[in-house]
C-alpha cells in the first residue's frame, strides 16, 4: 500500500496524542493467577514482522516486539504513544525525524540498536524479498527506487547516526508518520538470527525468534494453543503483570461461547450474528461488554488475474452486472445479522478528515448505475454484452460463477441466492478444508469471487492503495489493474490540503468501485467485545490489534 502526504487531520479523526509510553495501570495486581486466555480462528502463518499480512499474526507479533511508537486507547479513542523510541525531533520542512531509543534489550539480553530498525526497512524494501506490504514505506526517501532494484540499500533515506539515534528522511511530508510507524512491518529485527536460519525459514522458525517486546514465545503446537510469557528482558518488565498470555485456536463459534461462558476464555470479540448468537453473555455477571467500532471493510474479490474458470472476470461490464446485483442491507442481515455497516466506499465512511465526514463526501460511487440498471433484466442484459465482448454464448445459464471460501460459511450460500436470483448463472460453492487449501486453490487462481477484508491506517489512501497495480497484495486481492487509478494514486505524493486530497480520494473510490467496478465494498463490521470482569485494563484499539494487554491484570 503506498502511502502519501495526509494533513495532521486526518488522524485528529482518532484523536492521537503523543506521550511517554510506561505508565501502566496504576492499579497493582493482587494474587490472582496472572494468565490471560484468548482465541484464535487460526494459526499465523507468520512470524516475521516484515511479512506480516494478517489480523492474527499482528495479534501476536504487536505484544512480542515492539517498534518505535504504539497505538493504545483511552476513553474509546485510539492515541499513538512512543515505546521503542524515549523522544524525536522533526526538522522545520517535515522531511527529517530523528529518534532517540530507549535502552532496551532482546530476549536473549541483546540490546536493541538503531542500525537493527535500518536493517527492518532496508529487509521490508528489498526487491528479492517480495514483501507485499513494501509499498507502505514509499514516504521514506529513496524507498520505491529501491524497492523497485532501480537503485542501492544506501540510498534508502534511513540511517543510524550512533547506537541510539535513528534518522528517517521522507520523500515528501508526511505528519502521520508516528501512527504509520506503529505497524509492525517497521520493527527492528536481528539479521544475524535471521541469516542464521534463512530468510524463507525464518518465518516460522520458533527456536531462534527473540522478542523485543514486553511478552515472548514459550510455546506454540499448531491448531491447539499457542503460549506467551512475560519478557523479563523488557524495558518496561516491572509494569508487566501478566505472567502468560494463552491463545486457543478454535475456529467453531459454538465453541468460543463454551469456553467463555465456562472460564476457559477472559475475552472475545464478536461480529455479525456472534453478536446475536452471544448475546446470552449480556446477562453473565461475570462479563463486561463494551461495543467497539472497527476500521475493516469487507469486500467482495472477483479474479482480474486469468478471468477466474471461465474468463469472465476481466470484462467490465460482468463484473458490473455482477456488483449491481449485490443488495448491501440484504447482505448485512443475512450475513451478519443487521450488525455491521453496509458500505459503497473501500475507505470506511466513519473516518472524519478535518470536520468532513468521508462517507457523507464521497457518497455511493454506484449510485447512477443503480438507477440506470435498476431491474433484473436490465442486469442480466449488462452481463449479456459482456459475454458478446468476451465471444462467448449469452445463454446465462451455461455461466457458473465459482465462490471459493473456507470450512463453514453462510456468506457464500446468501451469494449463491443472490446472483443466481439476479443474474440467471450458476454459483457453485467451492469450500476448502482448510486455511493451506484455501492459499493454494486462490495462489492458482482457480476461482472467480471469494470474500475478504481490510484494515489499515486512518489514512484513507492506506484502504486505496491496496488497489494500485503495484501494490504486492493485489496478487491476493485478485488482480485488479488500471493505469487511471495509478495515475490518480501517484497523484497524491506531494503536499496537498486537505480539501485538494478529498477530491481525489473521491475520484479514486468512483474510479476503482463505478468506473472499473475492480472490487465490490459490503460492509464495516462493528464488534462486541466480551471481558471477564476480572481482567482490568484490557484495551480495544481501532487501528491497532484486537487487544493491548501489555499492562492488562487479573484482579
Amino acid at each position: 500500500m503506498t502511502k502519501k502526504t495526509v494533513l495532521s487531520t486526518l488522524i485528529l479523526s482518532i484523536a492521537i496524542l503523543i506521550v511517554l509510553a510506561g505508565c501502566g495501570d496504576k492499579g497493582a495486581a493482587n494474587s490472582t493467577e496472572q494468565v490471560l486466555k484468548l482465541s484464535q480462528v487460526s494459526d499465523p502463518t507468520t512470524l516475521d514482522v516484515n511479512d506480516m499480512r494478517n489480523s492474527n499474526e499482528n495479534d501476536i507479533l504487536s505484544e512480542t516486539q515492539e517498534g518505535l511508537t504504539s497505538i493504545t486507547s483511552k476513553d474509546g479513542k485510539d492515541k499513538v504513544v512512543l515505546t521503542g523510541a524515549t523522544s524525536y525531533e522533526k526538522s522545520k520542512n517535515g522531511l527529517t525525524y530523528t529518534f532517540k531509543l530507549r535502552n532496551s534489550k532482546w530476549s536473549d539480553g541483546k540490546k536493541v540498536t538503531a542500525q537493527q530498525y535500518v536493517d527492518s526497512f532496508r529487509r521490508l524494501l528489498k526487491k528479492e524479498n517480495a514483501f507485499a506490504q513494501a509499498t507502505n514505506a514509499y514516504f521514506i526517501k529513496g524507498a520505491q527506487k529501491y524497492n523497485e532494484g532501480k537503485s542501492t540499500a544506501d540510498t534508502l533515506g534511513v540511517k543510524a547516526i550512533d547506537g541510539k539515534t535513528l534518522q528517517i528522511q521522507l520523500a515528501y511530508p508526511y505528519p502521520s508518520l508516528l501512527s504509520d510507524l506503529s505497524s509492525v512491518i517497521y520493527y527492528p529485527v536481528r539479521i544475524d538470527l535471521i541469516n542464521k536460519v534463512g530468510n524463507k525459514e525464518w518465518k516460522t522458525d520458533v527456536k531462534n525468534q527473540v522478542s523485543n517486546g514486553p511478552f515472548k514465545l514459550d510455546s506454540w503446537k499448531k491448531n491447539d494453543k499457542l503460549v506467551l510469557v512475560k519478557n523479563d528482558k523488557y524495558w518496561n518488565e516491572k509494569k508487566v503483570k501478566l505472567k502468560k498470555v494463552i491463545y486457543t485456536t478454535v475456529s467453531k463459534d459454538a465453541t468460543v461461547l463454551s469456553l467463555i461462558q465456562s472460564g476457559q476464555l477472559d475475552a472475545i470479540s464478536a461480529r455479525g450474528k456472534q453478536i446475536s448468537d452471544f448475546n446470552k453473555l449480556e446477562a453473565s455477571n461475570k462479563l463486561d461488554s463494551r461495543k467497539q467500532a472497527s476500521a475493516q471493510t469487507n469486500v467482495l474479490i472477483m479474479n482480474q488475474h486469468n478471468g477466474g474458470t471461465q474468463k469472465l472476470f476481466k470484462n467490465t461490464k460482468i463484473r458490473g452486472a455482477l456488483a449491481l446485483s449485490i443488495d448491501r442491507d440484504s447482505y448485512n442481515k443475512a450475513v451478519s445479522d443487521g450488525k455491521d455497516k453496509p458500505t459503497y466506499t473501500m475507505t470506511p465512511q466513519s473516518i472524519n478528515i478535518g470536520n468532513t465526514n468521508y462517507g457523507e463526501y464521497v457518497g455511493n460511487p454506484l449510485e447512477a448505475d443503480q438507477k440506470q440498471y435498476d431491474t433484473k433484466e436490465k442486469r442480466q442484459k449488462l452481463f449479456q454484452k459482456g459475454l458478446k465482448e468476451l465471444g462467448n454464448s449469452t445463454d446465462l445459464s451455461k455461466v457458473n460463477i465459482v465462490y471459493l471460501t473456507i470450512g463453514e460459511d453462510d456468506t457464500g450460500t446468501w451469494f449463491k441466492q443472490e446472483i443466481e436470483e439476479n443474474l440467471g448463472v450458476k454459483v457453485t460453492i467451492k469450500t476448502e478444508p482448510d486455511s493451506a487449501s484455501f492459499i493454494a486453490t486462490r495462489n492458482k487462481n482457480q476461482y472467480d469471487i471469494l470474500s475478504n477484508g481490510w484494515l489499515a491506517t486512518a489514512d484513507p489512501n492506506s484502504y486505496l492503495s491496496l488497489w494500485n497495480s503495484n501494490n504486492g497484495f493485489q496478487k491476493f486481492f485478485g488482480g485488479y489493474s488500471s493505469k487511471k487509478f495509478d495515475t490518480l494514486d501517484a497523484s497524491l505524493n506531494k503536499e496537498l490540503t486537505a480539501e485538494e486530497r478529498l477530491k481525489i480520494y473521491k475520484k479514486l473510490e468512483t474510479q476503482l468501485v463505478a468506473k472499473d467496478y475492480g472490487m465490490l465494498p459490503l460492509t464495516n463490521p462493528q464488534s462486541r467485545i466480551y471481558i471477564n470482569k476480572s481482567v482490568k485494563n484490557l484495551q480495544t484499539t481501532l487501528f491497532g490489534a484486537t487487544y493491548n494487554y501489555t499492562y492488562s491484570y487479573k484482579k
